[in-house]
């Protein structure tokens, strides 16, 4: 971390105070036994060389229905490789005891498309992942072996962890649990189609569970996170569950803002804007390329996907959801700044 890096200006507004965070590290890193939701969600950008690659890697119950995502893209060839597999799960698929080594998985290692994650009691944000896809169009085996180590403190999303704040009474029943790892240090390696990269990069984490909509219901959102040159961690995002935002409209969204010192700030008056080009999914969803972020008193940022097609259809079932590397640039307190990005919309 560069002297620059350490010495930013703070916003003009206060940090979020973080007594009132509700989490609790390390036990909140662990399986929630109860919550109606749960997911461990890798995402972001990996290099080998001059080549880039986005990969997303999901293991995730959502009621009674257990799934993987896994995802490649290849942004140099413009080529996008993925699988969606609805996995057999048992309340063993992570472990709930902080006493013992972490871990979280779904699928049979023996096959593909599975995740399998797993860290010691001692350091459990120090994961080794292992996974696999075989892309639902081309038949291609892709699979994931790497080792994130987060460096730093955890990225409490919303300033407290929980949606709504203060928390409604009935736990994980009422309620949405969330933070990130965005300083993930990532090393390993990825095999695509029998050829194999020597992979490094700084990765992102989400772990989200409890109350995700009541049965039946359609949440959908748009987010955008970033992660800057000058080290600080963006993740902007709005839920909805009538009409999503629509192109070139702004959309009021809630903005998270972590320092490198760990220090949060939160705005829930920030924007998201859709720009630029779309691309239409095979399923006829319109997903959006490029998107305006405006942070009342931090600054505006431009997040544009790196390749189009990077969606994730849910098999039997109509949704599609766009989950893509991106590149971001902007202004940050009068300040130039570029960096990694993610593009997630639920369609």
């Amino acid at each position: 971390m560069t002297e620059a890096v350490r010495r930013l200006n703070p916003p003009p507004f206060p940090p979020f105070p973080p007594q009132d965070c509700v989490l609790q590290f390390p036990l909140d890193h662990y399986l929630h036994v109860g919550a109606p939701t749960e997911w461990w969600w890798h995402i972001g950008t990996l290099t080998a060389g001059g080549r880039v690659f986005g990969f997303e890697l999901n293991a995730a119950h959502m009621g009674e229905i257990y799934f993987t995502q896994v995802m490649l893209t290849d942004v140099q060839n413009g080529k996008h490789y993925k699988q969606t597999v609805v996995q057999s799960g048992t309340p063993t698929w992570a472990e709930s005891d902080p006493t013992q080594d972490w871990y979280a998985g779904l699928g049979d290692p023996r096959g593909s498309a599975y995740i399998a994650m797993k860290a010691p009691r001692a350091n459990p944000t120090d994961m080794t992942v292992h996974a696999a896809l075989v892309d639902a169009d081309t038949g291609t085996l892709v699979t994931f072996a790497l080792r994130l180590t987060q460096a730093g403190a955890p990225f409490i999303v919303w300033g407290s962890g929980v949606m709504p704040f203060p928390p409604n009474p009935g736990g994980l029943q009422a309620n949405n649990y969330y933070y990130s790892l965005t300083n993930l240090q990532a090393s390993g390696s990825i095999t695509l189609a029998g050829e194999t990269f020597a992979v490094t990069g700084v990765t992102w984490m989400d772990h989200e569970y409890g109350f995700f909509g009541p049965p039946g219901s359609t949440v959908k959102w748009f987010l955008q996170d970033m992660q800057l040159d000058n080290g600080v961690s963006i993740s902007n995002s709005a839920s909805f569950t009538t009409e999503p935002p629509k192109y070139g409209v702004p959309t009021t969204s809630t903005a998270t803002i972590q320092y490198p010192d760990g220090t949060i700030y939160y705005r829930a008056d920030a924007s998201m804007t859709p720009t630029g080009r779309t691309w239409t999914s095979p399923r006829g969803v319109v997903f959006f390329l490029e998107f305006q972020v405006l942070i009342p008193e931090i600054g505006s940022f431009t997040v544009v996907s790196s390749v189009d097609g990077q969606d994730f259809p849910f098999p039997g079932l109509p949704n599609d959801t766009y989950e893509g590397v991106a590149t971001v640039t902007g202004v940050f307190l009068g300040e130039s700044v570029g960096g990694k990005a993610w593009n997630e919309q639920s369609g």
